[in-house]
């Protein structure tokens, strides 16, 4: 019994280091984040902190991993969905839904994810080549693969993979003032979200038909 306390205790207090390390980071970036201050908010000493996670840097791994990794993998199996138009348009509107709702400054992992994203894109660390890798391309990539099942010609699907990022990118860079500068007066975070999707996929599937294996591309 004393065993599992200890090790449910020392669970426990991963768990708030950690919660303390994503609002230190997602606040102020790698750069001028601390352990000290990670420390204080989790209410532990430096010491057990450091004890567990090793260094700022490790804490920064485990947390980006935490938030990019797990809010971006389900986006990345999405294109084996796509087995005939019907499952590629819920698949391409899952993605762009998955996407918008990481930006979500009212969902706290959200907030903390779009804060990241913000400050590595607008300030990168010595980490941004290893997390456009195990994140960022991967999740790229499965839109790419997604409008690749319409769009044969290389340059156009480029240009519609590029305006589509940009299209949800534009919401992760934004903080919670431009969040509400976008959206229309008495509608709500998630309906905007929403309408935003509808939007994007609208405009597309006007554009772009998806096409089975060995059929000739269309593509308006």
């Amino acid at each position: 019994m004393p065993e599992r306390k200890s090790r449910i205790d020392g669970e426990r207090t991963r768990g708030k280091i950690l919660a303390a390390a994503e609002r230190e980071f997602a606040e102020k970036g790698y750069e001028l984040a601390s352990v000290r201050e990670i420390s204080r908010r989790a209410g532990v000493n430096m010491a057990l902190a450091n004890r567990y996670f090793g260094s700022k840097e490790g804490l920064y791994r485990i947390v980006a991993k935490r938030l990019f990794g797990d809010l971006g993998e389900p986006m990345t199996s999405l294109p084996e969905k796509a087995v005939d138009e019907a499952s590629w348009r819920d698949a391409i509107r899952e993605w762009v839904d998955d996407f918008l709702f990481m930006t979500l400054p009212t969902e706290p992992a959200q907030a903390a994810c779009a804060a990241l994203f913000r400050h590595e894109v607008t300030r990168p660390t010595k980490f941004h080549a290893e997390f456009q890798r195990d994140f960022g391309k991967p999740v790229y990539d499965s839109l790419r693969n997604l409008l690749a099942r319409a769009i044969k010609d290389e340059t156009q699907l480029k240009l519609w993979t590029t305006s589509v990022w940009a299209q949800v990118s534009v919401y992760a860079l934004a903080d919670t003032v431009w969040h509400a500068s976008f959206r229309p007066a008495g509608v709500g975070v998630r309906d905007w979200a929403a309408q935003v999707r509808d939007h994007i996929c609208a405009n597309l599937f006007a554009s772009v038909k998806f096409q089975r294996e060995g059929t000739p591309p269309l593509c308006n």
